[in-house]
């Protein structure tokens, strides 16, 4: 279908007139009318009522107009992708991750991407997946890593790793290397955080698969505040092991893994399709996968990772 043919029928629709279409458009009256003849054989029904003060639309024609403004108007966007990625890599590309994600790879990813890419200026957010999807969707954000666990509709996503997460108590709770069923997240009050949330979700769908109850005893959507609740012993907590695992270190906490094979979850790197897509945020994608799969392989992120 003629993109030009669509053109002109919503500037007829616009003027309610072939003439005064034609003269809006700079071309002869019978040309125009012609494309408009040429459209409706090509989709199979009229447009427009023909009456002796102009054209009005059909039924069809109605809905006709709402279609063709939104495929000329993806037709643009498309030509504005690639104009975008023909330019070099420059521009702010905003990029919101996990709390415990970006204590592994947030200052790592900024210093390569100042190495490779000078123009490109990274803004980096701390949010959890119910807040980085909202913004997604808002076009807010350029970028957001998600735990997957319902499927993301209306945004485009990639698979960026699987990570573990575990148990974890004040210290002294667990043993070293010690090990815990699932049914024992039920057994004990936690601290989560809201049900908003890609963790939690993960948690509430596994334990109503198992038929068992969390003891929510608060929800809590900051990770600091959340080790310090555990630290003080006022309840256990489920994290990625990478969140965990600087507090472990220092004898702050204690953890356990959950499950044989152990509890994971899937990270998800989405994006708006309807939001321009450029050259600086494609080449912040590529990166954030290379140094999440250098961190993996290095040992300090325990995670599969894909780094394509």
């Amino acid at each position: 279908m003629d993109t030009a043919h669509l053109k002109a029928f919503l500037k007829i629709a616009d003027s309610a007139s072939i003439s005064r279409a034609a003269e809006s458009l700079g071309i002869a009256q019978p040309s125009l009318s012609q494309q408009l003849l040429r459209l409706e054989d090509e989709i199979g029904f009229s447009l427009f009522e023909r009456t002796a003060r102009g054209v009005t639309l059909t039924e069809a024609g109605h809905v006709f107009r709402e279609r063709a403004r939104q495929i000329l108007h993806a037709t643009e966007q498309a030509v504005a992708d690639a104009r975008h990625l023909r330019a070099d890599a420059r521009g702010q590309v905003v990029l919101a991750m996990p709390p415990s994600l970006m204590r592994v790879v947030g200052a790592r990813l900024v210093e390569e991407l100042a190495r490779q890419a000078p123009s490109v200026r990274l803004r980096l957010v701390e949010a959890y997946s119910g807040a980085a999807r909202g913004w997604l969707e808002t076009e807010k954000i350029d970028l957001g890593v998600l735990y997957e666990v319902h499927p993301l509709r209306h945004l485009a996503t990639r698979t960026l790793a699987s990570e573990e997460l575990v148990l974890a108590g004040p210290s002294g709770r667990f043993a070293a290397d010690a090990k815990v069923e699932i049914a024992a997240l039920a057994a004990e009050p936690l601290v989560l955080p809201g049900p908003q949330h890609g963790l939690r979700q993960l948690l509430d769908r596994d334990a109503a698969r198992l038929g068992l109850t969390l003891q929510i005893a608060h929800e809590i959507d900051s990770l600091d505040t959340t080790i310090s609740l555990v630290e003080h012993a006022a309840a256990l907590t489920v994290l990625p092991l990478c969140a965990a695992a600087g507090a472990r270190e220092k004898g702050w906490i204690s953890t356990a893994s959950i499950g044989d094979p152990p509890l994971r979850r899937t990270l998800t790197l989405a994006r708006n399709p309807s939001h321009v897509l450029t050259h600086a945020s494609i080449m912040v994608e590529g990166l954030l996968c290379r140094v999440m799969a250098d961190c993996a392989s290095a040992g300090l992120w325990r995670a599969d990772a894909n780094g394509e």
